[in-house]
């Protein structure tokens, strides 16, 4: 690190040895302390100061800038300056690889779903309006009334109902007419039997 270099001038009568930036050869010079030697009045001195105040004075670096443009000696000041930054290290400057773009990953479709079963409105000799499927040939009614369809050829005929609750029995002609929970039994127009939702019961 360069420093700045600062002279050492005394009056010739003697007395403290004070600091300046330079000391002219001819013409007055001032010190850092404020003194002011006229012309033929001090000498250089190559001794070290011993001047309180210029010495104090010496460590503020403003002070000492200001003496040295006062003395029109700033063109010394600024070279000390350009020496001093091309002197510091430079800053550590890397350029960082760009990271690669992530490959593009495939989409994947989730598998498709079948359509639901759709349930038909009758099958054989069962309304399915209001059954809900409970396995193969078994539907169950919204009072948990079951029944049991049997599949003969293409045809789903009536096979067995189960209930825990009350089952009325009425004959209807030469047939039966069987009511239990929210379910009915009965004799078609065409001797066939039908299986459905009470009327009035909803789902």
């Amino acid at each position: 690190m360069h420093s700045v270099r600062l002279e050492s001038v005394r009056r010739k009568s003697g007395g403290r040895i004070h600091l300046t930036p330079r000391v002219p050869r001819s013409g007055p010079v001032t010190t850092l302390c404020g003194q002011t030697l006229e012309s033929g009045t001090y000498a250089s001195l190559d001794t070290p100061a011993d001047c309180t105040n210029c010495i104090r004075r010496s460590k503020d670096q403003a002070r000492v800038s200001g003496a040295f443009f006062a003395q029109e000696e700033g063109s010394e000041l600024l070279r000390l300056s350009l020496e001093q930054a091309r002197s510091q290290h430079k800053p550590d400057l890397r350029v960082l690889p760009h990271p690669s773009p992530e490959k593009e990953k495939p989409v994947v479709w989730p598998a498709a779903k079948p359509p639901p079963e759709v349930i038909p409105d009758q099958l054989g000799e069962l309304v399915t309006r209001g059954f809900k499927p409970s396995g193969e040939g078994v539907w169950r009614s919204p009072q948990g009334v079951i029944v049991k369809m049997r599949k003969h050829g293409k045809e789903w005929t009536f096979v067995e109902l189960v209930f825990e609750g009350a089952v009325v029995a009425t004959r209807v002609g030469d047939g039966l007419r069987i009511k239990a929970g929210d379910v009915e039994v009965g004799p078609n127009s065409d001797g066939s039997i039908e299986v459905q939702i009470k009327k009035g019961t909803g789902r």
